[in-house]
């Protein structure tokens, strides 16, 4: 059993940040040094926000040193169809990736076979459709409001830090600010704030640490199902990520004026011509490594149902205001799908080192 350890200079130069930038990737791993991992699977951690596989690894000395080796996030490999039973202790693997920058035995796994089998791929969807994604569901509720009830989910992002972008959107998210960091350009007391409150190096601020990471992005980041939960007077947002939970309450002409202020606002919604329309204030100071927003922040969104493709979608557009933290507005636009694997709780748990 070998570890075989290749730097290839070239490639840091080949490789664009914004793929190395998902979840971090890049201030995690080095691109640069590619390696292989060779041994036996003696312990498995499937959980979010990345899960890892232990495999001891018997050295050319007869040492044997426990390597950990990421891969997504567990609520996606499951959507994927990978399952903890494919990773059974005792099981031969061998593991083509690139090293950790931090931890000597840490590696992001990029390829995987077992037992001598098959190679797998980082984001390979080795089952697809595990059940009915479009259910017989009304248009309609039974009090006619448009029918938005049920699991939702974001195209799955096929990308990789070796194979890099494979399907369209490459790294998705929102466009990115100055010096690198997504979302809007900040104020001087955006940027006061910001230095005041994340460290410049800590590239996965937000993510491992269990805390959300952007009030309009969170809702389709790495694609996990989510869930809304429909009735009659308040539709429950539950993400996939992080376990955000909103409550819109409708029928509200306006919000109360005693809001406790949260990470996620305070939310009301109506109907217009078949479009709900989400109007969020309430808002804690906030900033991470995508995103900044100020107890001004403003944000108003429009879901409405897309019946015209092939696969019925949920379009949500998006408008975000903040006087004190932004100096322009934030637009957007994203769709999720009737899920093909069932919302379930992120739970985080960061084994990262």
């Amino acid at each position: 059993m070998i570890i075989r350890l290749i730097a290839i200079a070239a490639l840091a130069i080949a490789l664009p940040s914004t793929v190395l930038a998902h979840h971090g990737t890049n201030g995690q791993f080095d691109a640069s040094k590619l390696l292989t991992v060779t041994g036996v699977i003696s312990d498995l951690a499937f959980v979010n926000p990345h899960a890892y596989v232990y495999i001891d690894v018997t050295t050319e000395s007869g040492d044997v040193e426990t390597w950990n080796c990421e891969l997504r996030a567990s609520s996606v490999l499951r959507r994927s169809g990978w399952t903890p039973e494919m990773f059974a202790l005792g099981t031969s693997v061998h593991i083509e990736g690139v090293a950790s920058r931090r931890d000597p035995l840490g590696c992001y796994t990029e390829t995987i076979s077992f037992n001598g089998g098959p190679t797998v791929a980082r984001y390979e969807q080795i089952e697809e459709g595990q059940f009915d994604s479009e259910p017989t569901r009304a248009a309609v509720t039974a009090w006619g409001d448009p029918n938005i009830d049920g699991d939702w989910a974001a195209t799955q992002r096929l990308v990789g830090a070796i194979s890099g972008p494979t399907a369209a959107g490459g790294a998705g998210g929102p466009p990115r600010g100055p010096g690198g960091r997504r979302g809007v350009e900040l104020t001087d007391a955006g940027e006061a704030y910001r230095a005041e409150n994340v460290d410049p190096e800590d590239t996965v601020a937000g993510r491992l640490d269990c805390q959300p990471r952007d009030f309009f992005s969170d809702w389709t980041f790495d694609q996990p199902a989510n869930r809304i939960i429909q009735e009659e007077d308040k539709i429950v947002l539950k993400y996939g990520f992080m376990d955000t939970e909103r409550t819109i309450h409708m029928g509200m002409s306006s919000h109360p004026a005693d809001i406790d202020p949260t990470w996620a606002g305070h939310s009301i919604g109506h109907w217009e011509d078949g479009v709900l329309v989400v109007d969020t204030i309430g808002f804690t100071n906030f900033s991470g490594s995508r995103g900044t927003h100020s107890e001004l922040f403003h944000a108003v969104e429009r879901f409405s149902l897309n019946t015209s493709g092939e696969l019925l979608g949920l379009v949500r557009s998006y408008i975000g205001d903040d006087p004190l933290f932004w100096v322009d507005q934030q637009t957007g636009e994203d769709t999720v799908y009737p899920s093909d694997y069932p919302w379930e709780s992120y739970a985080c748990d960061d084994r990262s080192t």
